[in-house]
């Protein structure tokens, strides 16, 4: 990693962006021109309580990898899960950055550009990296005010009205499991609050089958392979960990495997014994690799048995 990119000690990591809301932060290097090979966009949901030092690790990757790129942060913090009002609030000042390009995008009728010989080529304008549920949780709720911006200028639809784009996911999604959800609660709270957390998801889930409906990390994984979005996704890429104890990682080749059922361009990279948002880490080489592949679209570095979808008797 490129020195320049490091954050200088004794600052705040995330202090070099624009802080927008307590859950939005927002980096545009407007002296550089923007290169042609760069996202025009990095939007990036992190996990759930996603610690800020973490946070601009990843942001200074994005940053060496794609430095004429603007990047939009959107944070999970915990208390947003609870409140998702107020995350939704939050959010509102990421609508006009989002909305900008999806007015751009709607003005046209396909996302081309001209290639070097004079054709029409469909490119990616938008690098999506979403991580864990919590990043997944958030998508869906920026899909849903996108679709009610668009409604108010009589408009429609959400994350589709976007340009073109190509979505990394990291750790994720994973389907409702007891255990995995009491484990993802508690990471960043005191051992006395277990059972008040047990209770929550006992309440949660009472609440969702008097109202027949399926648990919100199934509604999340369904919807973000929703049939509708594929006209705008170029493609996905799954990163995922065996050893993840808050994800299991099958869940993901599920995921992985009714994404591509349902038309999108799908590839899967498995980091055996790697943890929960912690591939990076554990192989970063291979990681930033994987996601400079995925914009690029560069499907040969990943082995057969990683594009390997695996079929499983889940119901999301």
């Amino acid at each position: 990693m490129a020195s320049d990119y490091n954050t200088p000690s004794g600052t705040a990591p995330l202090g070099f962006m624009q802080r927008l809301s307590p859950t939005v932060a927002y980096l545009d290097p407007g002296h550089v021109p923007q290169a042609a090979s760069d996202p025009e966009l990095i939007l990036m949901l992190s996990w759930m309580a996603a610690r800020d030092e973490h946070i601009a690790k990843y942001i200074a990757r994005y940053r060496a990898l794609f430095p004429t790129s603007r990047i939009l942060l959107i944070r999970c913090p915990l208390s947003r899960v609870w409140l998702p009002w107020i995350a939704r609030r939050d959010m509102r000042p990421a609508l006009p950055i989002l909305g900008s390009l999806a007015d751009k995008a709607a003005a046209t009728t396909t996302d081309t550009d001209t290639d070097k010989n004079g054709g029409a080529s469909q490119r990616p304008r938008v690098l999506v990296q979403m991580f864990s549920n919590g990043g997944i949780s958030t998508a869906v709720h920026l899909k849903h005010m996108l679709a009610a911006r668009r409604s108010r200028s009589g408009g429609s639809g959400g994350l589709e009205t976007l340009p073109r784009y190509v979505l990394v996911l990291d750790s994720c999604p994973g389907y409702f499991r007891w255990r995995n959800t009491h484990r993802a609660l508690l990471q960043t709270l005191p051992w006395w609050t277990s059972p008040f957390m047990h209770a929550a998801i006992a309440v949660a889930c009472i609440y969702h089958a008097l109202r027949r409906l399926p648990a919100a990390q199934n509604q999340n994984a369904s919807a973000i392979r929703a049939p509708q979005l594929a006209a705008r996704e170029c493609r996905r890429t799954y990163l995922y960990g065996t050893a993840d104890d808050m994800v299991y990682y099958r869940d993901v080749e599920d995921n992985a495997r009714r994404a591509e059922e349902a038309g999108f361009v799908v590839r899967l990279e498995r980091f055996e014994g790697a943890r929960h948002v912690a591939i990076a880490r554990a192989e970063p080489e291979r990681y930033w690799r994987a996601v400079r592949d995925a914009w690029d679209g560069d499907r040969s570095s990943g082995s057969s048995d990683e594009k390997k979808l695996v079929e499983l008797d889940v119901e999301a």
